[in-house]
């Protein structure tokens, strides 16, 4: 899979994999259900597929979801993105 040699390089987050692949970025949910598909991919192989929180900007708080729209804490939407990794 594509998304899997690009996560091996660096760790990505969904708007970066769809800039990486040409594809419009409206199309990070295809995404994240095709980072599910990679994860099924990579357990069988051995690796995993490693997810640094999203976070708030405002207040800290890390999310345990990862594409939150809003802080259930102080309301905010400036939320750093998820970051995925291969791991072995």
């Amino acid at each position: 899979m594509k998304i899997i040699s690009l996560l091996e390089d660096r760790p990505m987050t969904a708007k970066e994999i769809c800039q990486a692949l040409e594809a419009d970025t409206s199309r990070e949910k295809e995404v994240y259900d095709a980072l599910k598909k990679a994860s099924r991919v990579l357990k069988r192989k051995g690796k995993s597929l490693m997810m640094s929180p999203p976070v708030c900007r405002k207040c800290g708080f890390v999310f345990d979801k990862a594409n939150p729209t809003r802080c259930p804490r102080c309301k905010s939407e400036w939320i750093d993105p998820a970051r995925f990794s291969v791991m072995d």
